[in-house]
């Protein structure tokens, strides 16, 4: 059973910020037929975001690539 607490601080967040390489991926990249990078994302991650979005929470991703 979740702490009451726990459940009381979490229900106070509004943002979750994430980066992107080593978080969201592997920091493997694939290379598409034109040369240009590209990242493998986990479907449970979007989904997870998904998630934040529906209880009002929002999400945002920051990276140093363009």
């Amino acid at each position: 059973m979740l702490d009451e607490k726990i459940i009381a601080k979490a229900a106070k967040i509004k943002l979750v910020l994430t980066d992107v390489d080593g978080v969201l991926t592997d920091g493997s990249l694939v290379y598409g037929p034109n040369g240009e990078e590209q990242k493998i994302f986990h479907v449970r991650d979007g989904m997870g975001m998904k998630l934040l979005e529906k209880e009002g929470i929002k999400a945002g991703v920051l990276t140093g690539k363009d």
